[in-house]
Formats: C-alpha cells, sequence, structure tokens
C-alpha cells in the first residue's frame, strides 16, 4: 500500500504533464469535491474524456484538496507553495492557476479549519498551599503531608478552576515529568520539526 506522500507524488507528477484546459477541469473536480464531497459520475465522466483511471483522477483531486488544507494549516505564502510544486514539473502557467484556486479557497477553508480546531485551556495561574495534621490520637504513625493545588485554567475566555491533592512525593514526579518534557521540546529533533512546519 502506498503512502500517502507517494500518492501526493504520482498525483501531482501527472497533473503537471496534463494541458493547462485539463488542468482547469481537474481544478473544477476539486472545487465540486469540496463543495459537495465525492461525485462518482463525475469522475466516470472525467475519465473517459481525458482517458486516464478513474482512481487516478480521484487521487489527484484529493491531493489538490490536501495540498490547500495543508497549505492553510501552515499559513504558507504563494511563493512557499509554488516553491514546493515546482519539483513535480509544472510551469509558472499551470502554477498561476494552481495558486489563483488556492487564494479563492482559502477563505472557506481556514473557515472550515477555524470551526474544527480544538480549543484547549490555557494556564493562567497557580496557587499551592502546604497541609499536614502533626499529630492526634488516631494517628499513630508519621503523618504524610498533603499538598492543595488551585489550578486555574482559561478557555475562549471563560476561567475554570481545578483543585487537586497529592502527596510530595507524587508532586517530585510531575515536576521531573515537565522538566523533561521541557528539555525535550528545546531537542534538536524538536526544533527540526518547528522548522519544517513554519
Amino acid at each position: 500500500m502506498s503512502s500517502v506522500k507517494e500518492v501526493f507524488k504520482i498525483s501531482f507528477q501527472l497533473l503537471a504533464q496534463q494541458t493547462d484546459n485539463v488542468i482547469k477541469d481537474f481544478l473544477r473536480l476539486t472545487k465540486d469535491f469540496m463543495d459537495n464531497g465525492p461525485n462518482s459520475s463525475l469522475y466516470n465522466k472525467a475519465a473517459e474524456k481525458l482517458q486516464i483511471d478513474e482512481d487516478k483522477i480521484i487521487s489527484i483531486v484529493k491531493s489538490i484538496c490536501l495540498m490547500c488544507v495543508q497549505s492553510c494549516k501552515h499559513k504558507l505564502t504563494d511563493l512557499e507553495i509554488k516553491e514546493s510544486l515546482t519539483e513535480y514539473g509544472f510551469n509558472e502557467t499551470k502554477l498561476d492557476m494552481i495558486i489563483l484556486f488556492f487564494e479563492n479557497q482559502k477563505p472557506y477553508l481556514l473557515d472550515i479549519l477555524s470551526s474544527s480546531a480544538l480549543v484547549f485551556p490555557h494556564f493562567k495561574e497557580l496557587e499551592w498551599r502546604f497541609e499536614t495534621d502533626m499529630g492526634s490520637r488516631s494517628l499513630l504513625h508519621q503523618t504524610v503531608p498533603v499538598v492543595t493545588l488551585k489550578l486555574d485554567l482559561e478557555k475562549k475566555g471563560i476561567s475554570e478552576s481545578l483543585f487537586l491533592q497529592t502527596n510530595p512525593l507524587n508532586l517530585v514526579h510531575i515536576k521531573d515529568t515537565l522538566e523533561a518534557a521541557l528539555k525535550q521540546n528545546q531537542s534538536q529533533w524538536i526544533r527540526k520539526i518547528r522548522r519544517k512546519l513554519k
């Protein structure tokens, strides 16, 4: 089974070999796919007209959609999109057609991406208190201190408070885990990923 990257590459190499009018047809098919979902009768007619396998037609349409969505997600400029598509053999005219299509679809895609994006709560403030019972008749053994944490989070302008209780041993474990995550976040591997996504 081919990976998404391989299918994307094969689809765009095939698209680059087509005439300008055929590329316009593919962009119209992609627009219809974005608006109405898959339409097998349209793909069948296009396959007969272009003498290309129907699966390849569907693959090209989905690859154009994927390119548009990923370009919106990563906020790529027109120049960056052109540079990434040039390697597949597109000439300047074909690239301009694809960029114009992308620019027309961009507001629609950004609207969908923003409405479907998960919104996670953001850290606002942390308060803590150290508690322990010094002694009582029922506590004959050594007491274990308790740390109470009040974590204030904010999501879509609404504040929420969470109260957590833990013992010092678990608190040290949480601290160590968070420190390890911070160190990993500053590693070369993560920096490379960040650079690729910008």
